[in-house]
């Protein structure tokens, strides 16, 4: 394999390479083309940015990649009728597998790459795919081996093998793998966590709140009110009619639809039927889906809109998120699932080399939900906001708390929240840096259309916020500014009843900081990850420290390794992962979740992420 006569640095040859084999020919030319794109990248100087993501994404495609082929290769029957060659081939997965993934961890400490080891790299899959090699062996057993009626079905062995039972179990106290800490453990406290499933705990919430307020829904250009019965019976109904179908309790159920209220019914009716709910962001594409379809083995979709045939051949099972069956279930095999068992697989969406996907339990969700309501109490009858995707774990986590506080969640479009939030006026804002950025925008406008006046007496809203945070408190001509400004862009922009606002997934840059609380709304920010189940720290809009993550919540332990990564430890941390536990010894050890963050700690004890 050289680079060939259009300059491409490795050139696919059909007579070369070809296994004759479809599936697996359109994947090599995949891998062909990611190191072209890393050659390019590198050859041409684009930014280190960019060929980190490259370099991920090839590690994450040939991690896909080799799975698939050694799945094909035993279901077959290939593994079985020539078992040296197909661990032989294995063995050389692992190779590659680990050339790949030691390029990426040179480039993310700084190293450089250099032409020389993308050249090895590239040989390596010349003579592992060419003809009379490895991959060739494989495409000659299913040439003259395999019946012609014979039809390789991806992720039925991996469904037969987990898809009712708990993730890859991850060894976390093994010898080697002692972790030594360079901190003091930061302890949030106690965290009384309820027994047994979210389906379960939503029943008890359904009884104590009756015909209480759980949703605010959009219909007819109005927000009309769902109770805690009626949502309960909605997705008990739901639940029977998943059950009717060819869905068993333990099947994993992929969703992709855009948050709103049904999505949570939905949810709740997965865990009343025993399912898992794989959520799908509904913004990935086609391929995007099928591929965490297939990594989780899940056996259903429900969808909203057309389905790709692609998509809708990867499972057994398709229904139409508009139209969900309904009937009335004798059993809801959920009410009896145990705590520790699989509730739900969650995705970092900013993450995209991290595949292998989180496996969280109920007591993982119920834990994040109580540590929010320890942290963040509300009376009954509240309004909570969801218009972030409920693909993304903090903010499910965060309608589960709301629940469980007895408050109602607001359904507002992700497009068009800002215009919605006047008319729900909520008590506590789920939001994230880029929603804050669309709501300056908005205020930024009102604020211009006032007159020169109120614009001069409102203008230093910025400096009077980086006053506050800071502890130097605010001038008497700040009154004057809150009186006649102030207060009323918050009424009019629905935030004038807000006892917390919320940002998760990243800190807010400062400006955005100091303008809302300049501007007296009570910003805090909520460190988690997915691994972590959304939540991890707070950073208090009342006691509020620059530059720190602020304190562990209720139930969670930060620590500071030796490396300087940061860990955390608690009922919140994930269960497992769907990957092998070559995954889970990176980042569970001694009961610690390795985040991958660096961390530093301050004179004072306080904690903040590195550069």
């Amino acid at each position: 394999m050289g680079t060939d006569s259009t300059g491409e640095f490795a050139e696919w040859d059909e007579e070369r390479y070809s296994t004759n084999v479809e599936r697996f020919d359109e994947q090599h030319k995949r891998l062909f083309g990611l190191l072209n794109d890393l050659h390019t990248a590198m050859d041409e100087g684009h930014s280190e940015e960019e060929v980190g993501d490259i370099l991920r994404e090839l590690e994450r495609y040939t991690e896909y990649h080799f799975g698939d082929e050694e799945e094909f290769m035993q279901n077959c029957g290939y593994a079985m009728d020539c078992s040296d060659c197909f661990y032989n081939h294995r063995e050389m997965h692992e190779e590659f597998a680990g050339k790949v993934r030691e390029l990426r961890e040179k480039h993310e400490n700084g190293e450089y790459v250099t032409m020389e080891v993308l050249t090895v790299a590239r040989d390596w899959l010349d003579a592992h795919i060419a003809a009379s090699d490895e991959d060739q062996n494989y495409a000659d057993y299913f040439e003259n081996e395999v019946s012609d009626d014979y039809e390789y079905e991806p992720g039925q062995l991996y469904q037969d093998r987990s898809a009712s039972e708990d993730p890859v179990p991850v060894e976390r106290r093994s010898e080697d793998a002692g972790v030594r800490l360079d901190s003091e453990v930061h302890d949030g406290g106690s965290l009384s966590v309820p027994e047994g499933s979210v389906a379960a705990w939503f029943e008890d919430v359904a009884s104590e709140y009756g015909d209480r307020t759980a949703a605010l829904v959009r219909a007819d250009g109005e927000f009309v009110e769902r109770s805690f019965e009626g949502m309960a019976d909605r997705a008990k109904a739901i639940a029977g009619g998943l059950l009717s179908t060819a869905l068993r309790p333990g099947d994993r159920l992929a969703i992709r639809a855009q948050s709103q209220y049904e999505w949570s019914v939905l949810d709740l009716a997965c865990h009343f039927a025993g399912l898992v709910p794989v959520a799908l962001y509904p913004s990935a594409s086609d391929d995007r889906a099928a591929e965490v379809i297939e990594r989780t083995g899940a056996t259903g979709l429900v969808a909203e809109g057309d389905v790709a045939e692609d998509l809708a051949r990867a499972v057994e099972t398709v229904l139409d998120f508009g139209a969900l069956p309904t009937d009335e279930a004798r059993v809801l095999p959920g009410l009896q699932t145990d705590g520790d068992e699989v509730a739900t697989v969650a995705f970092d969406v900013a993450a995209p080399a991290e595949q292998a996907g989180c496996a969280l339990t109920h007591r993982n969700l119920l834990a994040a939900a109580e540590s929010l309501r320890e942290e963040l109490p509300v009376d009954p009858g509240a309004t909570g906001t969801c218009s972030l995707p409920l693909a993304h774990v903090y903010q499910r986590v965060a309608t589960y708390y709301l629940w469980a506080t007895g408050s109602a969640v607001a359904y507002l479009g992700a497009d068009s929240f800002v215009d919605q939030l006047a008319a729900v006026e909520p008590d506590v804002l789920v939001g994230v840096p880029k929603m804050y950025q669309q709501l300056y925008g908005t205020i930024q406008d009102r604020l211009g259309d006032m007159g020169w006046m109120k614009r001069k007496v409102g203008g230093r809203v910025t400096a009077y916020g980086r006053d506050i945070v800071a502890g130097r408190g605010t001038p008497l001509k700040y009154r004057a500014a809150e009186r006649l400004v102030y207060r009323p862009l918050r009424r009019e922009a629905g935030l004038a009843n807000l006892t917390y606002a919320l940002s998760g997934t990243g800190q807010l840059d400062d400006h955005l900081l100091y303008f809302f609380r300049g501007l007296d709304v009570p910003v805090c920010e909520l460190y988690g990850s997915v691994g972590t189940t959304g939540i991890g720290a707070l950073n208090r809009a009342d006691a509020y420290v620059e530059g720190t993550i602020g304190d562990p919540m209720a139930g969670v332990e930060l620590a500071v390794a030796e490396n300087r990564e940061l860990l955390v430890r608690g009922p919140t941390v994930l269960g497992g992962f769907l990957d092998d536990d070559r995954t889970g010894a990176r980042t569970l050890r001694d009961d610690w979740y390795h985040t991958g963050e660096t961390a530093e700690v301050g004179s004072d004890g306080t904690l903040s992420l590195g550069e």
